[in-house]
């Protein structure tokens, strides 16, 4: 009897201990901000972005449905984050403005750190547009992206009083209604009062041009980006046309957006400078500025005036260098549309110079084959500290290049960082050795099959073998790249193998070609020689036969 006591009387304490330790426990924490819009908990918790408490080890597997039902709002939550005071429309890359306070906007607290555009909508809502005040230093910076449209765009159309007055004008603006009337522009109806503002349809200046028909005029340098944008990012516009709608989110962070937006640089090119303001033509125009062949010379209208690149410390000598290099040369004089103009290495409206340690890759976007060797090889593995493809055949002024550049000191030459008599100078030797014996072999091969085909001899087998020795070769100068002499040596041999097998089959047909020709004369003397005879004989019989 006293033992059972003794185990219900331990089971009572430990019961009481167990829920002692659980009303122990402290209370569940409370959500201390409104669920409203920031209802995706491991969005912040998972990863303690931007420090908030990260869920604990025995929470792993939970769904932000789950922790509602433990966690609820406080009663009396803190103040709400701040609304977003502008549309998210074209204007999603919060951290753009927000990081360095471009155009006066709030900087992001420290306590921010590490968060993306995309963690800032999970508390920051979009709410009613207001207007940023003025800095000490006076207005801000308009901020970019002014999309939607800050005009109205007019809903009647076939209604241009615009061009009807100002075609009477003067000169000037008589010029001004011809170029747009053959600009693209008007071709899909969009007229002056899409980028001018104002009521089309009004006869008298004071109604056509009033405020409160939402004139604004000549547009501020500033605003021409958002004002094209306007339209060429809007996605429904676009659609009709297939025309990308990014330019203007690739032009913010190109090297003139960032200029014009960051620092208020009017001299920085706008979308008017490069296509035109009245006379736009469509981009496939030949006569279009943007046109591939005009754009070395459209981006040398600024970059080649020596005064307004003065203040950038950027050289003016790139077109003239361009135009006499293997590509200019392609592009302007041979009109090969293939050849890369200045946009096709700097793009076009995120236009930025390739970093250095970009170049292999924007070359490699034509030259494929040479890129995949040349990453292959010690040059691309040194990094930083390795040559990239401007070391060697140069930025603006690339010249056609052949083996000559395996021999020599002077500059963009192998021996100017391997002297010809160390390990590698031996062996950059023997490179050119193997391609210079695989490009004569195949010249010699053409040469005797050039020939063979000028004796009426078919060489189709011989042309096929030829195009196989053409690409060893082509494939053993790119892969000079990997300075790697098995590989190239491996290219080549097959490249004179394939060069060699042609030269017998050519020699072949030229020596069939010479026994043809003794055979005919064989056989033309033969024929010569039976009709002779048989003239001689009809002769006789004719005479035989006379009366």
């Amino acid at each position: 009897m006293v033992r059972r006591g003794g185990w219900l009387l331990a089971f009572v304490f430990l019961s009481l201990a167990i829920a002692g330790d659980v009303y122990a426990q402290p209370p569940i924490p409370t959500i201390p901000h409104s669920l409203e819009g920031r209802a995706a908990c491991l969005a912040c918790h998972e990863a303690g972005v931007g420090g908030a408490p990260v869920i604990p080890a025995n929470h792993t597997g939970r769904t932000n449905e789950m922790c509602t039902t433990c966690h609820v709002a406080a009663s009396e939550a803190p103040p709400q984050p701040p609304l977003i005071p502008h549309t998210l429309v074209g204007r999603s890359d919060c951290l753009f403005c927000h990081e360095k306070g471009v155009g006066g906007a709030t900087v992001i607290p420290s306590d921010h750190a590490g968060r993306t555009s995309e963690t800032c909508r999970n508390c920051h809502q979009p709410g009613a547009p207001i207007e940023a005040p003025p800095t000490p230093a006076g207005p801000p910076t308009p901020t970019p992206v002014p999309i939607p449209t800050p005009i109205v765009h007019p809903v009647r159309r076939g209604q241009n009083t615009c061009a009807t007055c100002h075609r009477t004008l003067d000169e000037k603006q008589a010029r001004i209604v011809d170029e747009w009337e053959k600009s693209i522009h008007a071709a899909r109806n969009v007229s002056c009062a899409d980028c001018h503002g104002g009521d089309p349809g009004a006869e008298g200046i004071n109604e056509s041009m009033a405020p409160a028909a939402g004139y604004i005029g000549v547009p501020d340098r500033v605003k021409v980006p958002g004002l094209c944008a306007s339209c060429h990012a809007d996605p429904v516009r676009m659609r009709q046309y297939d025309l990308p709608t990014d330019q203007f989110a690739k032009y913010q962070e190109s090297i003139h957006g960032r200029a014009l937006y960051e620092n208020g640089d009017p001299n920085v090119a706008t979308c008017v400078d490069c296509h035109g303001s009245h006379k736009v033509p469509e981009v496939n125009d030949p006569s279009a500025d943007v046109y591939p062949i005009n754009v070395p010379k459209l981006c040398a209208r600024c970059h080649a005036d020596e005064q307004l690149m003065a203040p950038y410390a950027i050289a003016t000598n790139q077109y003239d260098l361009y135009r006499k290099s293997v590509h200019g040369i392609a592009l302007l004089e041979r009109q090969d549309l293939r050849a890369p103009s200045c946009a096709t290495c700097h793009g076009t409206h995120g236009a930025a110079p390739p970093g250095f340690a970009e170049v292999a890759n924007v070359c490699g976007s034509c030259h494929s084959a040479t890129q995949d060797y040349y990453a292959r090889g010690a040059h691309a593995q040194a990094g930083d500290a390795g040559p990239k493809c401007v070391t060697c055949h140069g930025r603006y002024d690339v010249t056609k290049p052949d083996e000559s550049l395996f021999v020599g000191t002077e500059e963009r030459h192998c021996g100017n960082c391997h002297p010809p008599d160390s390990p590698i100078g031996k062996e950059v030797a023997q490179i050119r050795e193997a391609i210079l014996e695989a490009a004569a072999t195949l010249a010699k091969a053409e040469e005797l099959v050039s020939q063979a085909a000028s004796r009426g001899m078919i060489v189709a087998y011989e042309e096929t073998k030829l195009s196989e020795a053409r690409t060893g070769l082509i494939s053993a100068r790119a892969a000079q790249h990997q300075v790697a002499l098995d590989v190239v040596t491996k290219l080549t041999e097959a490249s004179v193998a394939a060069s060699q097998e042609v030269m017998e089959a050519a020699e072949q047909k030229l020596r069939e070609s010479v026994f043809r020709r003794q055979a005919m004369v064989v056989a033309v003397v033969a024929i010569s020689i039976t009709v002779g005879a048989l003239y001689s004989i009809k002769r006789e019989l004719d005479r035989r036969l006379e009366p």
